[in-house]
């Protein structure tokens, strides 16, 4: 058995290249737990729309956006601060994380008592029970240490402990909230509220536990200052990421309706595969990446890109071979009309990942005002694309809106890395040349497509264009 074993990693290690099996073996992990975790996700959906009202499932909707907006700003992007913190110094780190975590639990305290005494006012403007906002915010700060504690595991390349404990808090969630739901006789939805309590709680209680055995308990204030420094001026550029992600429905909302709301919200949906994807390879090329750029290892740098971009790349041509499929199985007819925007959405995600490929240069030499100014100007070009555009064109419209503002992303994360930081940067011209021939064989799929009818013949089509994406992208070019 270990000599078959042995057999079996030689081979891998020929096909795939020695210095991409950790990174294979992390963005394993990785993915395995993103997609299981979104996989609950679009499971639990017709499962609470059938034991809740749509007044309720709003409710809740509300009640989840409190804890991300929450989340960020009670947060202050400490989990950020960790993962650079680690890679930069790597010493005193339990005095580090416990100086962080005593702040945070300071600062959260008195912003809670803030928020108490102008509970009502928020509460009744943002249209929420002042019991289940102020539920919300305790959320929040118990899911502050624990987005801590997956940066320290992400970091230090623990992604099999960090893919446990997300797909552990996900099942729980689902579990505890199906079953208080199901108990409720009215007001349903606080089922669901109790559950996210309940593990956010027991999820607070191991984080703080294992900062503990990192080391005695100690406030040192240089710590918690690197972390101001690192974490205040991205708070914009998080709030922004919110814009690109969710103000898109409520335009489509406001100007043409729930019926196209629907529609998009669906695609978008079926395009987020593309996201699971760039954010788990994200989680694992980011480590390798800070340690080489710590070491001054820029071909080795160069070299890993150009292989996680062609990875990225097959993904997405993928999914859009394939979409077709996915909307099929997922959904009825009244559906099918939004299967034209998944590919653009697709490609949106593809921006996303060229631009944290040099994004990630500004987070590693700590110029975080430049990654928020950037973020809100994109955001802000969102807001008046959709509200110049969605009227005219519907909501296909925003979808392109999206992919204008990754795209606006991506070219000035390259232009800052490059001529303003002046990093040696990854060389964009490989990236670009496998770009392109992304793009073509996605027109030529989507041109056969409007000319072919035969279920049979596309998909013989589709097979065939994905031998020849996995033999360049994956096989050839390793």
């Amino acid at each position: 058995m270990k000599i078959y074993k042995k057999n079996i990693l030689v081979f891998l290690k020929k096909i795939i290249g020695i210095e991409n099996i950790e990174f294979i073996k992390h963005a394993k992990n990785y993915m395995t737990a993103t997609f299981f975790t979104k996989a609950l996700g679009f499971i639990s959906v017709p499962i609470f729309t059938r034991l809740l009202t749509p007044d309720e499932y709003g409710i809740l909707a509300i009640f989840t956006s409190v804890i991300s907006i929450s989340t960020i700003l009670l947060g202050l992007n400490f989990h950020g601060a960790v993962n650079r913190y680690y890679h930069e110094e790597n010493k005193e780190f339990g005095e580090f994380i416990s100086s962080n975590i005593l702040f945070l639990l300071f600062f959260n305290i008195i912003s809670l008592y803030l928020i108490n005494l102008y509970k009502n006012e928020i509460s009744s403007l943002i249209k929420i029970e002042v019991n289940i906002f102020i539920i919300a915010i305790i959320i929040a700060i118990f899911n502050i240490p624990i987005k801590i504690f997956l940066s320290y595991l992400q970091t230090s390349k623990q992604s099999d402990k960090y893919s446990l404990i997300s797909v552990s808090k996900s099942v729980l969630i689902l579990i505890i909230s199906i079953v208080w739901v199901y108990l409720l006789s009215d007001q349903k939805y606080f089922g669901k509220i109790y559950g996210y309590l309940v593990v956010s709680g027991i999820g607070f209680i191991i984080a703080v536990i294992y900062f503990i055995k990192l080391g005695k308990p100690k406030f040192k204030f240089k710590y918690v200052k690197y972390s101001l420094v690192f974490g205040i001026p991205l708070i914009p550029h998080s709030l922004s990421g919110f814009i690109l992600s969710y103000f898109d429905r409520i335009a489509i909302n406001q100007l043409t309706g729930s019926l196209d709301t629907g529609l998009y919200s669906f695609a978008y949906n079926i395009g987020m595969i593309m996201n699971v994807v760039v954010m788990a390879m994200n989680k694992a090329w980011l480590p390798i990446f800070y340690h080489n750029l710590k070491e001054n290892n820029f071909k080795e740098i160069d070299e890993l890109a150009v292989t996680y971009s062609k990875y990225i790349f097959m993904a997405a041509i993928s999914l859009i071979l394939f979409s077709r499929e996915i909307v099929i199985i997922l959904a009825d007819e009244r559906y099918y009309s939004a299967l034209k925007i998944v590919p653009v959405i697709i490609i949106s995600f593809v921006f996303v990942f060229l631009y944290t490929l040099f994004g990630n240069y500004s987070f590693y030499r700590k110029k975080t005002l430049l990654i928020s100014t950037a973020t809100l100007l994109a955001g802000l070009i969102n807001i008046g694309l959709n509200y110049w555009l969605i009227p005219k064109f519907g909501y296909v419209a925003a979808a392109y809106t999206t992919l204008i503002s990754y795209m606006i992303l991506f070219i000035f994360h390259y232009i800052n890395s490059k001529f303003i930081i002046k990093e040696n940067v990854i060389n964009l011209k490989n990236i670009l040349i496998d770009f392109v021939i992304l793009l073509f064989i996605i027109g030529l799929y989507l041109f056969l497509f409007n000319f072919i009818n035969n279920f049979a013949i596309l998909l013989i089509i589709k097979l065939i264009i994905f031998a020849i994406v996995l033999y360049y992208f994956v096989i050839k070019s390793n």
